[in-house]
């Protein structure tokens, strides 16, 4: 099951535009699909309770491909492996937060915003990722990573992800 994040963000590329009529209530659930809280925000995209392994469903998705995901970061290496390290963490932790270096609010926030469900992990797990790399930039300050394209998901270039030889 998907979620409403990977669905808005997904479509306006497949179907040649979705588009936003700026009126209040729209802009509530954008803000809430895009800045969160992930987590008990009410937001009816799944219909049974979470698990109590989502923690830890998205720690190990997000370790077993650390290395292409802080290669198809667009920050520095060195910043977004740390700042990664530093909302997995807190993850880890319950909500313990550790600051990321100098820049890794930009990385953990492209992070954010490219996490995609079903296909990097479920719903809850990505729900309590979110979160966990939203808290953690925002100890770093309010910069934000390149936006989400709208014509093109190029920026989820899957070869980042292919092995290196």
């Amino acid at each position: 099951q998907s979620d409403f994040h990977t669905h808005a963000h997904d479509l306006p590329p497949q179907m040649g535009g979705c588009y936003e009529n700026s009126e209040p209530e729209q802009q509530r659930c954008k803000a809430l699909v895009d800045r969160g809280p992930w987590r008990d925000s009410g937001v009816p995209d799944v219909g049974f309770p979470e698990p109590a392994t989502a923690a830890d469903e998205a720690v190990a998705r997000t370790v077993k491909h650390r290395a292409n995901i802080v290669r198809a970061n667009p920050c520095a290496d060195a910043v977004a492996d740390e700042a990664l390290r530093c909302a997995l963490t807190g993850l880890v932790r319950g909500g313990d937060l550790v600051a990321p270096p100098s820049g890794g609010d930009v990385a953990l926030r492209y992070i954010r915003d490219r996490v995609n469900v079903p296909r990097d992990m479920s719903l809850h797990a990505a729900r309590r990722m979110r979160t966990a790399l939203e808290a953690t930039a925002a100890l770093a300050g309010d910069g934000e990573g390149p936006p989400i394209p709208e014509t093109n998901r190029r920026d989820q270039d899957p070869r980042a992800f292919l092995p290196v030889s």
